[in-house]
């Protein structure tokens, strides 16, 4: 086991640095912990004092011993550091080479995912490039199993950074919300600026869905003047994204269904609950945050009508219809900013879904969400299109809501979990979760499961209504820093192409949490801790209104996006929300038929005996 506490050694065993190599882009160093008999050596730059006192530092390389033992691990990850006064991106490439004790391949893994863990401590993470081969000698110090350690830095050309680079992507979207970084493009870029407030303006009406916004409101939050705003929402309007509900086209919403759709999917606005209540009576509710959410869950149902009601804070849009022989309703929830009276709206509309259908007996909780990672093991490491099903733990808990509090031993996590009363759903999927777990690494490359049917179909359906579902090309591994660093690391299983409509099935705990969320050392340790896989955007007041309207039977099924709570990447959430709402679809079939079937209600027969 690695030793995290700093113990004194004998005092002729040292942690040494050798420098090997020195160019205007390549820097190569070896750390190595090592017996030195003369400290009075003239090769010797420094030696350290105080904590440090069994650090030294030589001027060259004639101290290093040839080694002929190949490298045991290796990971290699890029650093963009953000300009904050140019937002200009600078790059460099750093590997890690380590060689170990006597251990197993499974130590030597262990062994090498703790320090990269440590390493990447987001409040810690090294800035400059003496701290970070300072931090590297003080992590060598702790992990007693590690011999040596070679590092090597590769300086880039920021010219291969053009504008179509993940990490530009990545960045203008972080940097969405960021005004001054908006103030500064509209400086640099007009037409860029443009494209940027467009997005957001559109990404503000998805959040609010199915609420409207008034341009008042919407050119607050872009820090823009109405009249701009107002042009940009028409552009908007040209290319069916989002319309007018006023004459005077100060209040809009963001369309509902693609041009494409209207022949076959009925929208109906209605005034009255009781125009929906009395006519229709499903027993599976459906609940979506984010509007691509709701079109991958609409996906999958059929003989689908959709009403709405556009009325300021109290706007509904629910979408009813059939999956296999179950009557089932979707909707999604009006969400914007993450304030706690903005979860509170949450769920007094998760409250209002479950007083309006009465019949409900399970609610499924679809979407997105970020998964984390593990840097060496590519079982256990959560990648982009993966389905993660919230899973009773040793308490049955399957959600929870956690803190992170510092106390003298490190970190303390304070939770509020969530479990559903009954567990009927879970012991449905029992059977497909043996199955998948003795199947999936040997089965036939011909084979598909139920799910990856209705993944298959939902591509389908929403490619035919021009709506982009497919895998974007890049499944890149980011890490944002508090530092404004940004790490790019390695997957763990590069090397394998990945196929994505083969989605890996994880189960265990979600959660979500916002003082763990950017520390990506605080979130490995959770996952070790309390089998947590992925985190979103926190749903812990549609959880305690659904037990509040006494329904017993709930499930959380979430599409990995991306690696923070599945809002940072809206190029993966429509295929990412597809992956889960195709696993629900499964789950759903799975459903004993109600006792009373309506005469116009059908399945898709040709899935009905192919569930698992």
């Amino acid at each position: 086991m690695s030793n995290q506490q700093y113990q004194p050694r004998g005092a002729k065993e040292y942690v040494i640095l050798i420098p090997l190599e020195k160019t205007s882009t390549i820097n190569i160093v070896l750390i190595e912990r090592r017996k030195v008999n003369d400290i009075t050596d003239k090769n010797i730059l420094h030696i350290g004092s105080g904590r440090n006192v069994d650090f030294i530092i030589y001027k060259n390389s004639l101290p290093a011993q040839p080694d002929n033992e190949p490298v045991q691990f290796s990971s290699q990850f890029k650093v963009f550091m953000i300009d904050k006064k140019t937002q200009e991106l600078h790059q460099e490439n750093r590997i890690l080479r380590l060689w170990f004790y006597s251990l197993t391949q499974n130590q030597c893994l262990y062994d090498a995912n703790e320090l990269i863990r440590l390493l990447f401590k987001s409040d810690e993470f090294p800035r400059d490039y003496f701290s970070f081969i300072k931090r590297l000698m003080e992590l060598l110090r702790m992990f007693t199993r590690i011999r040596k350690i070679e590092l090597e830095i590769q300086t880039l050309n920021e010219n291969t950074l053009d504008i179509d680079h993940p990490i530009k992507q990545y960045v203008s979207r972080l940097m969405l919300y960021d005004n001054d970084y908006l103030s500064e493009m509209y400086e640099k870029n007009p037409g860029r600026y443009a494209d940027l407030i467009k997005e957001k303006l559109l990404d503000l009406l998805e959040q609010a869905f199915p609420n409207p916004m008034f341009v008042n409101d919407l050119a607050k939050y872009v820090e823009c003047d109405g009249q701009t705003v107002f042009e940009y929402l028409v552009e908007l309007e040209d290319k069916n994204l989002v319309k007018h509900l006023d004459q005077d086209g100060q209040q809009w919403t963001r369309v509902i269904i693609a041009a494409q759709e209207e022949d076959t999917h009925k929208v109906i606005l209605y005034k009255s609950i009781s125009e929906l209540s009395s006519s229709f009576q499903p027993t599976i509710a459906i609940i979506t945050v984010n509007y691509f959410e709701k079109l991958a869950v609409d996906a999958m149902i059929q003989n689908k009508v959709t009403f709405v009601r556009h009325k300021a804070g109290e706007s509904n849009v629910y979408t009813i219809g059939t999956i296999g022989s179950h009557h089932v309703v979707s909707t999604k929830l009006p969400l914007i900013g993450r304030s706690r009276t903005a979860q509170i709206s949450t769920g007094s509309t998760t409250t209002r879904l479950l007083g309006t259908f009465q019949h409900v007996q399970h609610v499924f909780i679809i979407g997105c969400a970020g998964g984390v990672p593990h840097y060496t093991d590519a079982t256990k490491h959560v990648r982009r299109g993966d389905i993660i099903v919230g899973y009773p733990n040793e308490e049955d808990y399957v959600y929870g809501i956690y803190e992170a509090e510092q106390s003298s031993e490190g970190y303390e996590f304070v939770s509020t979990c969530y479990k559903p009363k009954s567990f009927q759903l879970y012991q449905l999927i029992e059977p497909i979760k043996e199955n998948y777990q003795q199947t999936y690494l040997n089965r036939l490359s011909t084979h598909q499961y139920p799910w990856e049917k209705f993944l298959e179909e939902g591509i389908k359906y929403l490619l035919s209504h021009n709506i982009d579902c497919l895998p974007p090309n890049n499944d890149r591994l980011y890490i944002k820093m508090e530092n404004n660093e940004i790490v790019e690391v390695k997957h763990p299983d590069q090397n394998k192409k990945k196929d994505y409509y083969r989605p890996t099935i994880r189960f265990g705990m979600i959660a979500g949490g916002k003082n763990i969320l950017t520390n990506d050392y605080l979130k490995s340790t959770l996952c070790d801790r309390c089998n947590v896989l992925c985190f979103d955007s926190e749903i812990d007041q549609v959880i305690a209104a659904i037990q509040g309207n006494r329904t017993e039977s709930f499930m959380i099924i979430r599409g990995v996006s991306d690696y923070h709570d599945g809002t940072l990447n809206k190029e993966w959430q429509p295929f990412s929300s597809l992956c889960a709402a195709a696993f629900m679809k499964t789950i759903i079939y799975k459903i004993p038929k109600p006792s009373r079937q309506k005469p116009n209600s059908h399945s898709n027969s040709e899935h009905d005996d192919d569930i698992l």
